[in-house]
């Protein structure tokens, strides 16, 4: 195993003192420190959290939660038991296939999908509503669904880019609360083909034209619990390391192509094996 960065072995190793969750002293030192690496402004709040035993043996880990949720970034550590050294970023683990670490940190259960349940293939899809790439990537991703029929199966994951797409949030909502009805996919439809149009009032007219229960649909476009899955689904992608959309996993594997050609050998090869 190892970690992601330059790391002091030998400090970990040798360290002999613990960091409990609880010190304090500890605890402000690192966030003062990180505070000052990342030039981040003493008005935006960092605190420790799920500080436990790492992998590494004689080390500690645990993650420097950046601002507050929902909108808080969290950012893993690894620090030596005296806390002395520390570094910036997750675990990996070399005994594990990558592309299964991946697939690991997003949930698949009880999420609305395109294709067989069973099928060899899933892609999942970071994305945005109001992203005209990713508008493009869904035209793709359409005809990639229809070529492999039985193979494959498409799970879309929520990544609104707020900072600069101001109705991609209220779309995402929408979205979510369409498949609380069973019509995720017709409302993810409506919301793609009208990029431009991602109002409040057309949300309604979407719903109504896809036959929800409108007064359902607007209560749990509301709900903290709608927002909790967008959130949720967001944290997956920045652990994923997700940085922008589309994002695109085939079995875990980073598409780096978006063309059909680039989709056919991304399939092809995490075909198993017979």
């Amino acid at each position: 195993m190892f970690v992601r960065g330059i790391l002091c072995l030998a400090a970990l190793a040798l360290a002999a003192a613990t960091l409990p969750a609880g010190a304090d002293e500890g605890q402000d030192k690192l966030i003062n420190y990180y505070r000052k690496k990342a030039n981040i402004a003493p008005s935006l709040p960092i605190t420790v959290k799920d500080v436990k035993d790492s992998p590494i043996p004689g080390a500690k880990q645990g993650v420097l939660q950046i601002g507050a949720p929902p909108r808080s970034q969290d950012i893993t550590f690894v620090s030596s038991a005296d806390g002395r050294y520390v570094v910036f970023g997750d675990i990996d683990d070399t005994s594990i296939d990558p592309s299964k670490a991946i697939m690991q940190k997003i949930a698949l259960a009880d999420e609305s999908f395109k294709g067989p349940a069973d099928a060899k293939v899933t892609i999942v899809e970071f994305s945005d509503y109001q992203c005209p790439f990713c508008s493009q990537a869904e035209t793709l991703l359409d005809q990639v669904t229809a070529a492999y029929p039985k193979d494959v199966k498409r799970v879309y994951k929520q990544f609104p880019l707020t900072s600069i797409h101001p109705n991609a949030m209220p779309a995402s909502k929408a979205a979510i609360a369409a498949g609380k009805q069973g019509k995720f996919w017709e409302m993810h439809a409506k919301l793609f083909a009208n990029q431009r149009e991602l109002t409040a009032d057309n949300f309604k007219k979407w719903a109504e034209e896809i036959k929800l229960d409108v007064a359902k649909f607007e209560k749990d476009m509301a709900s903290p619990d709608v927002q909790s899955q967008v959130d949720k689904e967001m944290q997956e992608a920045k652990a994923a390391d997700v940085t922008g959309t589309p994002t695109i996993f085939v079995n875990g594997k980073r598409l780096q192509q978006r063309s059909m050609d680039g989709f056919k050998a991304a399939i092809d090869a995490s075909m198993p094996k017979s």
